[in-house]
């Protein structure tokens, strides 16, 4: 039975420890010298290194059983998606995992719910605001773009997906080519790269349980994932990122993690389960491909739980810390064919197959757990760093040559009514991955949201006459009916209301190198895009933040639900405070203040 009381614990907790929270963590290295990955706990391996380590939890509390965490994001998972799958598959692991878990029933992900902001969201436990991360195509005020150096006027157009990469069309594409990405001076004026993590403003998780000597992996969709490595670089010792966005028609002969791939392409069909032939590229075209992409980087994290590298080709610690995000559910909700039925969130068959595979990969994480003795000690975590809007076609609104109601207005026009050198002002540099240059002064970002950067020291344009011409066309860029559930208080949002959200620029340098000036929430179901989808994430209504959220341990022993609201952003801290690390120790944490998850310490 499903219940809604935790008996073991308090549903208010801080996040503090016995720790200063202003002193940071040791090196690895130095952890390391006492003490070996494989033999991790936090209790332990925090004994005299100040600021990191916690009280023990006690005897009573079933967390004291958990020695290591498995983190995985189902992106696209909404609440109502666990919801219906539990009812109605109640011999499923899903249903298993619920059984001896925590579901919180009231999570919400990050607005912008954009994949970048919604994995540093988990990893970081902040939010935009203390990170700096809005998108994985946004904006900076202080730096420069790829291809000049330093040189020339800094504020370009930060773009950290597949086209980094050496060659995106490639499922092991190179990794990411430096000469692909921006530049910034360090403090005493040299020029240097920036990386993904060096982007981050705070570390990650994976620093924290890395320094106190465990060791980390994690597998996801592009190269760029290096952000989790957080601003030393060296956070997870595993990454493993074969690229989605590469060509399944250049996937590599044979297997890759037992896994054939190549032979994806002829079951897509162009007609039930993917797009048209001719528009069958990447992964996220095609259904069976989805899910087979999906099955490689489960093998890599069944991989780690062998002792294995994730590539299987190594012996490895097994991870104190690691995970993956699966992709499939994202990828057929947005496709014609997927999506849901009804406003109530019933899913198409491709989509209950997409959630279905979901379920048994879980399966198989918990099957190679119990064989290898280590399910009663892995707390596994099971979240989306973004939700998918909208779930009712009903109110799909898209540009012209889009689905839905393809009426829409871009707001870029508008905004070059009055500012008409934003996105009209490229950058020398053509990336050879994507074909296009990057924006300077200023930049338009849009899916299901818009965010808009003005360089005002380059820039005469006021914010306030762009959020007139903006207001003035809201009815035409179908942003004049605010969603319910926002985080805004009307669908554009600029100056004091925006400060108070994601910071005040006047006074805090990261907003005022990444925040944008104007924030456009559209209505509910409203994508700015031609392309041929009928869902897409990154803005801020229910369908893109209220995602699913399960906590599970045999030791919790019955099924519990907190209605308390609550954010993924408290994933981090939770997770530190299992492996009796101290949460205070991630800075996004000291910044916004997050709390570790209620009702489990």
């Amino acid at each position: 039975m499903r219940i809604r009381f935790v008996p073991w614990a308090l549903y208010v907790v801080a996040a503090a420890c016995s720790s200063s929270p202003q002193t940071r963590p040791t090196t690895a290295d130095q952890a390391a010298e006492s003490l070996t990955a494989q033999s991790f706990d936090g209790e332990q391996a925090l004994q005299g290194l100040p600021g990191a380590s916690c009280e023990p939890l006690p005897a009573q509390n079933p967390l004291a059983a958990a020695r290591r965490v498995l983190l995985v994001s189902v992106d696209g998972l909404h609440q109502v998606d666990l919801d219906n799958w539990l009812a109605s598959h109640p011999g499923s692991t899903l249903a298993t995992l619920a059984a001896t878990g925590v579901e919180y029933d009231a999570a919400r992900t990050t607005t912008p719910s954009d994949s970048f902001p919604g994995t540093v969201g988990l990893a970081t436990g902040g939010t935009p605001k203390s990170t700096g991360v809005y998108y994985d195509d946004s904006y900076d005020r202080t730096i420069y773009p790829p291809g000049q150096g330093c040189t020339g006027n800094p504020g370009t157009e930060a773009i950290f997906d597949e086209s980094i990469d050496f060659d995106s069309s490639k499922l092991f594409s190179g990794g990411i080519n430096e000469a692909y990405l921006p530049h910034e001076k360090d403090a005493w004026g040299n020029c240097k790269v920036v990386y993904p993590h060096d982007f981050v403003k705070d570390n990650t998780l994976f620093e924290v349980v890395k320094a106190a000597g465990g060791y980390t992996a994690w597998s996801d969709k592009h190269p760029a994932y290096d952000i989790l490595n957080g601003p030393s670089g060296h956070g997870v010792d595993d990454l493993y990122t074969p690229e989605q966005a590469s060509l399944i028609s250049n996937a590599p002969t044979g297997t890759v993690n037992g896994v054939d791939l190549a032979g994806t392409l002829a079951q897509c069909d162009g007609t039930t389960n993917s797009l048209p032939l001719s528009q069958i590229s990447d992964y996220t075209t095609c259904v069976p491909a989805a899910l087979a992409y999906d099955d490689v980087k489960v093998q890599a994290v069944l991989n780690e739980m062998d002792g294995k590298t994730a590539d299987g080709t190594r012996p490895a610690p097994i991870p104190s810390v690691f995970g993956m995000n699966l992709q499939a559910v994202s990828v057929t909700e947005k496709l014609p064919m997927g999506g849901y039925t009804d406003a109530a969130g019933t899913p198409s068959a491709e989509l209950a197959i997409a959630i279905g595979h979901v379920d048994a990969s879980l399966g198989r994480f918990v099957s190679e757990l119990a064989v290898r003795h280590l399910l009663d000690s892995t707390l596994i975590v099971v979240t989306a760093k973004h939700g998918q809007s909208p779930i009712d076609k009903a109110k799909l609104a898209m540009e012209a040559g889009g689905n839905g109601n393809a009426t829409v207005q871009d707001p870029l026009p508008f905004i070059d009514s009055v500012d008409p050198v934003i996105g009209n002002r490229p950058s020398s540099f053509v990336n050879p991955n994507s074909g296009v240059p990057y924006d300077t002064d200023g930049h338009l970002t849009t899916d299901d949201v818009g965010m808009l950067w003005i360089e005002h020291t380059q820039d005469s344009t006021t914010t306030a006459s762009v959020v007139t011409a903006l207001e003035s066309n809201a009815a035409a860029m179908f942003a004049d009916v605010l969603p319910p559930g926002t985080i805004f208080s009307s669908n554009i949002t600029s100056g004091p209301a925006l400060a108070g959200i994601f910071g005040d620029p006047s006074v805090d340098p990261i907003a005022a190198a990444r925040e944008p000036d104007v924030f456009i929430q559209p209505n509910w179901g409203t994508i700015y895009s031609s392309a041929n989808k009928i869902a897409e994430h990154g803005g801020g209504t229910i369908d893109d933040t209220h995602v699913a959220l399960l906590v599970s341990l045999p030791a919790f022993g019955s099924a519990h639900v907190v209605s308390e609201p609550v954010t993924t952003t408290q994933v981090a801290p939770t997770i530190l405070r299992t492996l009796r690390l101290d949460p205070a120790a991630l800075e996004a944490v000291r910044k916004e203040g997050t709390q570790v998850l209620p009702g489990l310490f």
